[in-house]
């Protein structure tokens, strides 16, 4: 049996399948014919992705919340501060998918289907999907599904894993200032790894408020809620019933320092975290999977062949390796560093450098502004690691 050919094939239809999707309608490419295949086609409410950005934001009519005050809270310390150069935004999953994929019914060239994709080749001249019920071939597949195979066997050095619970709540009484998101409000009795409350208001009675851990294991969900309700009682006065919860969030993000493959096999090209799009240091993930969607359909457009994974330049990898080692051997350590990292400079400062949007000049005063025999420490104990990411 014939199969059918594609130009291009997405091969999840989750934030990085459904943001190159997008960009490819809106190309020279938008003739182009695209199959998208994922195990399900509709609306998840279950993600709330954030970012911040300078100037109008990516899906500027998506924007489920926008912030231009900033807080961080350590033990008998609280730095608020206006955002002058950049506004924090939050675009929730639901909305993002449904948007999306009602475009991508609507437009002629692109074709959805709802299947279970069983594996991924490729050779010099084509690629295939095969799915349960049937095998497609395209000139290029771009994957965000399955895992990427590791450029080496090694595990991880410092496996850290981002895991969180939030609970999307309202309250029966005022209770939030909507104009301020909490970034981190860091739980000081946690010190298997580093915890901390983050907090998206969306009005006076309405929030996101996620216990989120920076560890090696996650933990049981009773762990999470207790924390969290011990976080609403303590810090709101809320007791269970003065508030009801709307809906949960739950998540685990690698913050891993192994190497990613940009290719899963020739022709099938590595997208989001498969490929090694989340930053190591901070799990954030949206700005860079927007960047490489750009890119992957500019160099397909110009060149014919889509643009690998973004990298971080060789100094963002080993500032992220080295900070990743000291949360993994020295948590307390790190918390001190948060510290010195949001007492000594703006948020807007640390945003900028968090983006790699700094000059080498800012990053050394960035570096300067927190304790220098941590980072020694950890420059000696990676000095091999470094060298091969």
């Amino acid at each position: 049996m014939a199969r059918k050919q594609y130009d291009y094939i997405i091969a999840g239809g989750g934030l990085a399948g459904l943001s190159l999707a997008h960009r490819l309608i809106h190309s020279p490419l938008a003739d182009k014919k695209v199959l998208l295949v994922d195990q399900t086609l509709e609306p998840d409410n279950s993600k709330t992705w954030s970012f911040w950005h300078a100037g109008e934001p990516p899906f500027p009519e998506l924007i489920y919340k926008s912030w231009n005050q900033a807080k961080v809270a350590f033990p008998n310390q609280s730095i608020l501060q206006p955002l002058q150069h950049y506004t924090y935004h939050s675009i929730r999953s639901g909305d993002f998918r449904r948007s999306i994929l009602e475009k991508l019914r609507e437009h002629p060239s692109f074709d959805l289907r709802k299947d279970s994709i069983i594996s991924l080749q490729g050779d010099e001249q084509t690629a295939l999907l095969e799915t349960e019920s049937d095998t497609f071939q395209a000139n290029y597949i771009f994957q965000s599904c399955l895992p990427a195979p590791k450029i080496n066997s090694e595990t991880p050095y410092y496996p850290l894993i981002q895991h969180f619970l939030g609970w999307e709540i309202k309250t029966k009484a005022t209770v939030f200032d909507p104009s301020i998101i909490t970034l981190m409000d860091f739980d000081p009795e946690f010190t298997d790894g580093i915890a901390f409350v983050y907090i998206l208001p969306k009005s006076s009675r309405q929030a996101m408020l996620e216990y989120t851990i920076f560890s090696t294991s996650v933990k049981p969900r009773a762990f999470y809620e207790e924390k969290l309700r011990i976080y609403l009682h303590n810090k709101y006065k809320l007791r269970p019933l003065d508030f009801t919860t709307r809906r949960t969030e739950y998540g685990e993000i690698p913050m891993q320092d192994h190497p990613y493959a940009p290719w899963y096999a020739p022709r099938v090209l590595n997208m989001g975290t498969a490929g090694g799009l989340t930053k190591p240091s901070t799990g954030y993930t949206f700005s860079r999977i927007q960047r490489h969607a750009a890119a992957i359909v500019d160099q397909l457009n110009q060149e014919g062949q889509p643009a690998l994974p973004y990298r971080s330049a060789f100094r963002y990898r080993a500032y992220d390796l080295w900070l990743l080692q000291i949360i993994h051997d020295e948590p307390k350590t790190a918390r001190r560093i948060f510290r010195q990292l949001f007492s000594n400079n703006s948020i807007d400062e640390v945003f900028r450098f968090l983006a790699e949007e700094n000059t080498l000049l800012q990053d050394f005063k960035t570096m300067s502004s927190v304790s220098y025999t941590p980072f020694f420490r950890a420059m000696w104990k990676t000095r091999k690691r470094l060298f091969e990411i």
